[in-house]
């Protein structure tokens, strides 16, 4: 997907999408508080769009205007979304965003919505699981040259964007967490979207990269240490890849490349370059220097939620001898981590460089 808003007028917003599927007719959603979603076809012929190869017809602009919101000319708040995937491509910008492009990388699974929905109040446009839209369609959103309240998080791997990033001027931000602790929790959230039916529907997204892994927590003998390294080493070779050292892969592995000790030093290379790195344990002192970087505390008081359940897991997963050969590299990646952020709280100064 490619998108551009080319003006905001106040009373005329215009733009352009061109779908995957150069031969669709894109569809929109105009969305403004308290009122009912408005959903229009694209209705301008953008030849140019068409001769530049990106949409088979051109019919893919789009002009919203009194003859479709009356009063837009008045409204403070009005966003546009893309109609087949809800992806929202334009949101006008208040008083109260943060006026900075964030791409926070988290490995993390379950969502926390408290915190999501947080952020999404400070900025014009959010978009959470990053991972689970397509090159073409990330390059765009985080291309996107009209907006300059923009937040992105998720598992997308790090090397294919970073040069991107760097260059549309983001502040790059790492959240790392200890690598039992974040098995533990994925597993748990995977058996609760198998037993809630909610795999593959609304939860769909928090799946990407992890499909296989559905079948091996749906049964999981949480509380039967023996019968959970069973399970561990019955595990299928493609569930061993999604499995290993998944933090890794994110900072320091192409696209199938599986992780290995080189992944790990790559990975520390690319994070000493970031603008913030942190660990979920140390969420205070993470939050202080993304508020420092961004100039604003875009989390507000939310602080992530911790399951007693899952410490207990991760405890017991650690003592499993395939589960930390699967956990390796990430183990040591965030160990040298975890290191550094305790080395640099003696150095004011050096923590405040990046706080890697």
């Amino acid at each position: 997907m490619h998108f551009i808003i080319d003006a905001d007028t106040g009373d005329q917003i215009v733009g352009w999408l061109a779908p995957d599927n150069p031969s669709e007719i894109p569809k929109f959603i105009i969305s403004i508080p308290g009122r009912d979603d408005i959903e229009i076809s694209a209705n301008l012929l953008r030849a140019d769009i068409r001769d530049f190869g990106l949409h088979s017809t051109g019919q893919c602009g789009f002009s919203i205007g009194p003859d479709i919101v009356p009063d837009l000319a008045h409204l403070p708040e009005v966003e546009i979304i893309e109609g087949d995937n809800h992806l929202p491509i334009y949101r006008r910008f208040q008083p109260d965003h943060v006026e900075r492009k964030i791409f926070l990388f988290d490995c993390t699974l379950i969502p926390q919505r408290r915190i999501l929905q947080e952020i999404n109040n400070r900025f014009s446009l959010s978009y959470f699981n990053s991972e689970r839209n397509g090159l073409e369609t990330t390059i765009a959103l985080i291309a996107n040259p009209f907006c300059k309240s923009i937040f992105i998080s998720g598992r997308s791997l790090l090397l294919r964007y970073n040069d991107l990033l760097k260059e549309k001027g983001y502040l790059r931000m790492a959240l790392l967490r200890e690598p039992h602790e974040e098995l533990a929790e994925r597993l748990y959230f995977l058996n609760f979207l198998v037993k809630e039916g909610s795999a593959d529907s609304s939860f769909a997204g928090y799946t990407t990269g992890v499909k296989s892994l559905l079948e091996f927590a749906a049964n999981l003998p949480f509380n039967d240490q023996k019968a959970l390294t069973s399970a561990f080493r019955g595990t299928t070779e493609q569930q061993r890849r999604e499995l290993m050292s998944p933090m890794t892969k994110v900072f320091g592995c192409d696209v199938d490349e599986m992780p290995k000790n080189a992944n790990v030093s790559r990975a520390l290379d690319a994070l000493a370059d970031f603008d913030v790195v942190g660990t979920r344990e140390r969420f205070p002192l993470f939050k202080d220097l993304v508020t420092a970087a961004a100039g604003a505390n875009i989390f507000g008081d939310e602080e992530p939620v911790f399951f007693q359940s899952v410490k207990t897991l991760a405890e017991s997963i650690a003592k499993i001898g395939i589960v930390n050969d699967l956990l390796a590299d990430d183990l040591a990646l965030f160990k040298y981590v975890d290191e550094a952020i305790g080395e640099s709280l003696s150095d004011p100064d050096m923590l405040m460089q990046g706080g890697s």
